[in-house]
């Protein structure tokens, strides 16, 4: 995957939203859900009848919805923007987000097949998540250690909501970080610790990240961010 072409949806197919039904209702703290039957009208697309959930299904115009299950024919989707029932009887598209699931964007050409309004809506949901995930900081636990460190900047680690990520992939080399020493159960304080950084002698990226030991046994968490 190049750095061109994992910025597009490596999956992205249009359908026509049938039969769309409510599962659950919203509620202060629940988002709706729907299910929808699709099926490929166009086997040009990319990935033409490919969904799982994760993926996304935007409507007609424009408004992106969290798939969260899949049956033969059907996808269940959230409304995560709480914009109400999926345009019902009109082309949409089942796409899965580009950048490992961080944009929901999608090319203009594909937009421009829905409703006028789609494109600028679409951007706009996409421009709230960019915003909202600024700067995408990750926070990784770690407990009774006498030395914080990150042995293998390029292999998947775990965040504290429990998703795996590659800190290499998504930060690179300049990633900023910090430490946040556990002191309380509620309460954590910063560590003012600069770490020492090892560079690849093949690429010269970020391989390995080493705190200096504080004397002490801690728990605590690492914090990621661009």
């Amino acid at each position: 995957m190049t750095d061109l072409t994992k910025y597009n949806s490596s999956i992205a197919w249009f359908t026509i939203a049938e039969s769309v039904v409510l599962l659950t209702r919203e509620t202060e703290t629940d988002v709706a859900t729907f299910r929808i039957i699709v099926k490929p009208i166009d086997t040009n697309n990319l990935g033409q009848g490919q969904k799982e959930a994760g993926f996304t299904f935007t409507d007609n115009i424009g408004v992106p919805y969290s798939i969260i299950d899949v049956d033969t024919n059907t996808i269940d989707v959230a409304d995560e923007f709480r914009k109400g029932c999926p345009i019902s009887g009109k082309i949409g598209i089942v796409h899965k987000s580009a950048y490992k699931g961080y944009s929901i964007n999608l090319p203009t050409e594909l937009l421009y097949r829905l409703h006028p309004i789609a494109a600028s809506n679409n951007n706009k949901f996409a421009m709230s998540i960019l915003w909202a995930n600024d700067p995408n900081a990750r926070r990784i636990a770690f407990t009774n250690v006498d030395q914080v460190s990150i042995a293998d900047y390029r292999a998947n680690l775990v965040d504290e909501n429990g998703v795996a990520f590659n800190p290499y992939e998504d930060y690179g080399s300049d990633a900023k970080f910090e430490i946040w020493q556990k002191t309380s159960d509620t309460t954590y304080s910063k560590l003012q610790i600069e770490p020492e950084k090892t560079f690849s002698a093949v690429d010269g990226g970020l391989s390995s990240v080493l705190w200096s030991s504080t004397g002490e046994t801690i728990s605590g968490r690492i914090i990621i961010s661009k």
